[in-house]
């Protein structure tokens, strides 16, 4: 498994950043490089499932699903991608209080899929894409809040 982890500093408070995770603005965030919505009904809680699309041009082609694993509203999320996905993939949003707002870790820890080939192609590129898509979008995440 490879597993990326980025921290920013955002001047609001731990509700109000994840409250925003959350909502259909993440879209606003991560738009220009995968769209997501909530596909079960009612509060976001345990179970609950996420649906994603690639957009064109991202280097994660397809859909895939993910479910909460784990939820303590205003400090931590936990996803997984939903059994048949080709990528196994886990994300953890941490949210916890710092002397001006909050500090925002996010956890991926994933595993390229077709074995050898997946693990070279992870060496190669993936992952410094992954790392550089992360922490784009960790600074739209601040500028979209902070405004």
């Amino acid at each position: 498994m490879t597993k990326i982890t980025k921290t920013i500093e955002i001047q609001a408070t731990p509700d109000k950043v994840y409250a925003f995770m959350l909502s259909d603005k993440m879209n606003e965030v991560w738009g220009q490089w995968i769209k997501g919505t909530w596909t079960t009904e009612g509060p976001i809680r345990v179970g609950s499932i996420a649906h994603w699309v690639a957009q064109p041009g991202f280097k994660i082609k397809g859909e895939w699903d993910e479910e909460v694993l784990e939820l303590e509203p205003n400090k931590k999320m936990v996803l997984k991608t939903t059994p048949g996905s080709k990528m196994n993939l886990t994300t953890t949003g941490l949210y916890e209080p710092s002397a001006n707002g909050t500090n925002v870790t996010y956890i991926e820890e994933y595993q390229v899929p077709y074995s050898i080939i997946g693990k070279l192609y992870d060496k190669i590129s993936f992952r410094k894409d992954t790392e550089k898509f992360l922490e784009a979008m960790m600074a739209n995440l601040k500028k979209a809040i902070e405004v």
